[in-house]
């Protein structure tokens, strides 16, 4: 190589005097001629005149000479590197026979790591070099490698939790989550599908926290949270054993798919361009399809919100399997509760309360603005009838009590009403309805409707490309009533099924008219559907109830405790009338309302129907309510439930 660099020192300059000589002799033949130099043989192209062929061969060699030096350089160079690459790889094969001391394994996933050799490099979460373990080596590599540090060994990775994209992702681990997952695999049965739920539970039933729960004999049932329904079967509030789900980790590698749910684990920003989600730990996780069945929080009154951390402490907002689980420990432990609302919930827990006050020193009590029990749903009178069930539970009512202010005082909640009255109790349950959970809307870029809350959606529960809506968080079009916003057990199943149908590409409107029921305890229940509100004009049909009308009864008949998983499978594509001869009907004259059927009116056309301990006839009502006719005697429509039979 040496030789070929002096060579070149050498010969240059000549060859760079032979270039200088003959663009100067070109230039003298143009300038004589006065003509463009014709086209000569390259010969001719020397530092001579155009005979001087002793002058060619010296350019030509001295060309060539510089040609060959420099593929000779080259060829040096690569075939040094291949031999320098060479050895190196020799080097790196061979060091896993180095003499090292024993050390114990704690974890299999870093073995491969620590025999894996590299450079030492600087590794995030790794040792630094100077705590790390020293390594000894033999004096032959010693000698061989003396500049060779031994590189700091790096922890195992710590397993991932979950799949970095999921083709199927559920925001929020309900009823509507799970009816969708469900749906999705019974249409693609290969679907591989994550549900991401902020609780720490698997996917469950929430009717029986404030129903069958309370009145289990059961002391362990908040530990193990199965329950006796009313027809004495016993169930989970659980709609899977845990056998039933695939591990996040592995939702990836299993064969035919399935379902994973990742608990504990928030969704706090959507990106509906980038087709991904950021969890409230960072972590972002791709999808194809979307659901969005966040549910709903529970509203707080203002006034306690205000009141400070001592009555904040003493305040339960019922909703989660957490909030059962505490308002059992404080009903055991507490004299006195009060429950602020009327509605569903609110009656609900107060009934089962009041019937657990019998055995003990508990007092229970209920206050809401309304004249009566579930006063925006009911009619005046049933609504004053469910007051008075309420009452022979053990429950005080209070009625049209507005809250004013909430303090703690001398170890109690004293709560302030407008017209004077005071309230001490030691703990509050605060009833007062749920607010559509909809944090993802700012950064989903999806509207929220200003009239009912919760996310806007089209017919088919679809909020905008590859993203649905389902269950509480969905305001959705009703194509025969218009647009609503349903709160209750059977709409999340309802409509999370035809969101995951939808998902999977069935583009089916939600044409379904879901139910919802309500029990004030094991002897007095009622279903309802559609828009039922007491502004509304009603008539109500009633007639004597027996000992099969009853909850219990309904349970023991269809099989299950909630009456919506067989009461959504039913269809009533031809009703028929009893052939009983029906008796005189009731129309709200009488105060002892066995069971019946009460009609909500809009523009003459039913809209919505509450069948009181009337069960298993939901099918009836919902065609009454799709079939949008003016009925111009109900008392005949009425016949078609059949109450009058005994």
């Amino acid at each position: 190589m040496w030789t070929c660099k002096n060579l070149w020192k050498k010969l240059a300059p000549l060859a760079r005097s032979s270039s200088t000589l003959c663009r100067q002799n070109a230039r003298g033949v143009l300038l004589n001629n006065e003509r463009r130099l014709p086209l000569v043989p390259q010969a001719h192209m020397s530092s001579g005149t155009p005979g001087s062929r002793g002058d060619n061969n010296l350019y030509y060699l001295l060309v060539g000479a510089t040609c060959v030096g420099g593929g000779f350089y080259a060829y040096r160079t690569i075939k040094g590197d291949k031999e320098r690459y060479q050895e190196r790889i020799n080097e790196i094969a061979s060091r896993p026979n180095k003499v090292v001391p024993e050390q114990p394994i704690t974890e299999a996933p870093g073995e491969q790591a620590a025999e894996t050799p590299q450079e030492p490099t600087p590794v995030a979460g790794s040792l630094p070099a100077e705590t790390a373990e020293p390594q000894t080596t033999t004096e032959t590599e010693s000698a061989a490698e003396p500049a060779t540090v031994a590189p700091a060994e790096v922890p195992a990775p710590t397993p991932v939790e979950f799949p970095s994209h999921a083709p199927y992702l559920l925001i929020g681990g309900g009823t509507a989550s799970f009816a969708a997952a469900r749906s999705i695999r019974a249409r693609d049965p290969g679907a591989r599908v994550l549900i991401i739920t902020d609780e720490p539970d698997l996917p469950y039933m929430r009717p029986p926290l404030s129903k069958e729960l309370w009145f289990s004999d059961d002391p362990s049932v908040v530990d193990t949270l199965r329950f006796k329904q009313w027809n004495g079967k016993e169930r989970s509030i659980y709609f899977q054993p845990p056998s039933f789900y695939v591990s996040p980790q592995d939702l990836e590698k299993v064969e035919n798919g399935g379902v994973a749910v990742l608990t504990g684990k928030k969704v706090v920003h959507m990106d509906v361009r980038g087709n991904k989600v950021t969890l409230s730990d960072d972590t972002e996780i791709s999808y194809d399809k979307c659901l969005i069945a966040t549910g709903g929080i529970p509203r707080n009154l203002q006034v306690i919100e205000r009141a400070g951390e001592e009555v904040t402490k003493r305040t339960t907002l019922f909703r989660k399997v957490e909030d059962f689980k505490a308002l059992d420990k404080v009903s055991r432990d507490t004299k006195s509760i009060t429950i602020i609302g009327g509605g569903f919930l609110g009656s609900e827990l107060a009934c089962a309360l009041g019937r657990r006050s019998a055995d003990s020193d508990l007092e229970v009590i209920q206050m809401f603005p309304e004249k009566g029990n579930m006063g925006k749903v009911l009619p005046e009178y049933l609504s004053n009838w469910t007051t008075a069930k309420v009452k022979s539970e053990g429950v005080a009512v209070i009625t049209e009590a507005l809250v004013k202010a909430v303090s703690f005082k001398d170890g109690k909640v004293e709560i302030k009403l407008k017209d004077g009255r005071v309230v001490k109790t030691d703990h509050i349950v605060a009833a007062v309805g749920l607010e559509p959970s909809v944090e993802l809307a700012k950064s989903a870029g999806l509207e929220v409707d200003s009239d009912f809350g919760g996310f806007r959606v089209n017919a088919e529960l679809q909020a905008r490309s590859n993203i649905w809506v389902a269950g509480d968080a969905a305001c959705f079009y009703d194509i025969r009533l218009g647009r609503r916003r349903v709160e209750h057990h059977d709409h999340a199943v309802v409509s999370g099924r035809l969101a995951g149908e939808n998902m999977t590409g069935a583009n089916k409107p939600y044409w379904h008219q879901s139910m919802f029921w309500s029990d004030l305890g094991p002897d007095v229940g009622y279903e309802a559907i559609g828009i039922v509100d007491s502004s509304l004009p009603t008539v109500g049909v009633f007639a004597k109830a027996t000992a099969k009308d009853t909850p219990k009864a309904a349970t023991e008949k269809s099989g299950t405790g909630i009456r919506s998983e067989s009461e959504t499978e039913g269809t009533a594509s031809s009703p028929v009338a009893s052939s009983t001869p029906e008796p005189p009907p009731v129309l709200e004259q009488k105060d002892n309302y066995g069971k019946g059927v009460i009609f909500y009116l809009r523009d003459k056309v039913v809209v919505g129907i509450i069948l009181w301990n009337v069960f298993n006839r939901m099918p009836v009502a919902r065609k009454i309510i799709k079939d949008g006719e003016e009925h111009a005697d109900l008392n005949e429509v009425a016949k078609l439930f059949n109450i009058h039979d005994d």
